[in-house]
């Protein structure tokens, strides 16, 4: 981006106002009440270019406001509050994080707030939802353009391109209202420089919300609280039919060198005494070579910290040498995305991983101490019922500790989406998409039986775990600390609480079932 002259120091009075919207969730939904990444690197990239720069988490800022309405429940700061920080603040420009389609509502809705306080504010939408439907995002008035894919360079070349209409219609990676249509400008090359992206604007946001370890602090998954998410690589090559982030990231995987992602973990250990890291990456280990000089500079610097791989790892590039290396630089938990045990299904999400070389890794793993984590999906349009009996049958009797087991859900932009539509199988009554209940009817299944399978294979997946952790003789290999011990002790309270239907997932839940 080009500094030069009157232009740039007219530029660098534009304030920039980021917003992570207050969200309607189902009662039985938590939030996650983690820092929003995406809205932190794009404010450290703005800032490092000199601009004043605030975002506003209005989730954690207003998390003990809770207002329920039937089944849902509002977490966060009030209209009256949100309003009241933009005129305090006063920006020219808001960007606002759409990143998924149950929630766009309360982005719009935030967008009708900043036109209500100052009709002149240049109200900027991102995110995968926002990638996937631009022309959509666009019907809404209050929105007046739409950043595609990655954000960075982009918001920084709205930033610089302020006050000049003519400019900003034209950015790259931007969609923007053209006469009585929208107009596509070019796609934004992607940063090719990773370490060339400041680390997160922690500082701007509410930490001591996020790094709570009493009542606010909602995961209960963690093994040293306080945790913290790190993304150290973009893209992924994979083509799977249910994922929505290649308009994000792209099929190249890009990705940050060793010593810039463990220097961001030394930072965030030093400046946020953080306990443990989640690397967010859609596939971190793809390159086995990085992956062992990550492990290798956290051994080197000796840094006590732990670290888990809650969206999977590549099944493929592991050995049992590796995984071995993982456990000694801090890793406690990784997580596979093993999807189906069906070749069928497999074939049809673009996903083939043979379940013999699943086994092998989590085998490996398991003999290192680490515990396991597979996340499964069911319901495809053409999937039949013993498909889904394989997939149910091996979640809740694999040697995995843990198991998830989502509904195939045919987010916009998807491949599946594409089917499901092809096939007339997307009902126009959908209330909320969600990726733990199904709201279509597969070919040959119906969401009420996917919905009753997936609660059965629950009681199933608990009750054995549960039996697990009580074994002294099956537990033991998991045990190399009384930090171990504690956990232990955690999921099995975590556990039990969820087998009776309690749903406990931190002390908020408890509010949102007695609020009103």
């Amino acid at each position: 981006m080009s500094d030069n002259g009157s232009g740039q120091a007219k530029a660098k009075d534009v304030r920039i106002l980021l917003i992570h919207p207050s969200l309607t969730l189902p009662i039985v939904e938590a939030p996650s009440l983690e820092p929003p990444l995406g809205l932190a690197y794009l404010a450290a990239y703005v800032a490092k270019a000199g601009y004043e720069v605030r975002i506003l988490d209005a989730v954690a800022s207003g998390v003990r406001n809770i207002k329920r309405d039937g089944d849902y429940v509002r977490v966060g700061l009030d209209d009256a509050d949100i309003k009241d920080y933009i005129r305090d603040f006063a920006p020219q420009i808001v960007g606002v994080s759409a990143a998924f389609t149950e929630t766009a509502a309360d982005s719009h809705h935030v967008a009708s707030l900043l036109k209500e306080v100052d009709p002149e504010i240049l109200v900027v939408f991102g995110g995968a939802h926002t990638t996937a439907l631009p022309e959509q995002v666009l019907k809404d008035e209050n929105v007046d353009m739409v950043v595609k894919g990655e954000g960075e360079a982009t918001l920084l070349e709205i930033a610089e391109s302020f006050g000049d209409k003519a400019r900003l219609s034209h950015l790259e990676g931007t969609v923007v209202r053209s006469g009585d249509g929208v107009s596509h400008n070019p796609a934004r090359p992607f940063i090719a420089d990773l370490d060339s992206i400041p680390f997160p604007a922690y500082h701007l946001l509410p930490m001591e919300v996020y790094l709570h370890k009493g009542e606010y602090y909602m995961n209960d998954w963690a093994m040293r609280p306080p945790r913290l998410n790190m993304t150290t690589s973009r893209g992924c090559p994979g083509r799977c039919v249910f994922c929505s982030i290649h308009g994000i990231w792209g099929f190249e995987w890009r990705a940050r060198s060793a010593t810039n992602v463990v220097d961001e973990i030394e930072s965030l250990v030093k400046n946020w005494h953080v306990g443990e890291i989640a690397f967010q990456d859609d596939n971190i280990s793809y390159n086995r070579e990085r992956m062992v000089a990550i492990c290798d500079e956290i051994i080197r610097r000796k840094l006590d910290i732990r670290w888990c791989t809650p969206n999977g790892v590549a099944i493929y590039t592991l050995d049992e040498e590796l995984v071995r290396k993982m456990r000694r630089s801090g890793c406690w938990r990784l997580s596979f995305g093993i999807e189906s045990a069906s070749t069928e299904t497999q074939k049809f999400i673009g996903k083939r991983i043979p379940l013999e070389k699943v086994n092998r890794a989590i085998r490996w793993a398991n003999d290192s101490g680490i515990w396991t984590h597979g996340t499964f999906i069911i319901g495809f349009p053409f999937e039949p019922m013993e498909s889904v009996r394989a997939t149910v049958d091996y979640a809740v009797n694999s040697e995995l500790d843990f198991a998830h087991l989502y509904i195939a859900t045919p987010y916009p932009g998807t491949k599946l989406n594409d089917i499901v539509c092809q096939e007339g199988l997307l009902p126009d009554d959908i209330e909320r998409w969600s990726v733990n209940k199904a709201e279509w009817d597969t070919k040959y299944i119906t969401r009420e039986e996917l919905n009753r399978i997936r609660t059965e294979a629950y009681a199933g997946i608990l009750s054995r775990r549960m039996r697990r952790y009580l074994n002294p003789l099956r537990i033991m290999r998991k045990v190399k600390s009384v930090e171990d011990i504690v956990f232990i002790f955690r999921m099995v309270k975590v556990a039990i609480a969820m087998r009776w239907g309690l749903r406990r997932h931190g002390e908020l839940l408890t509010h949102w079932k007695g609020g009103k």
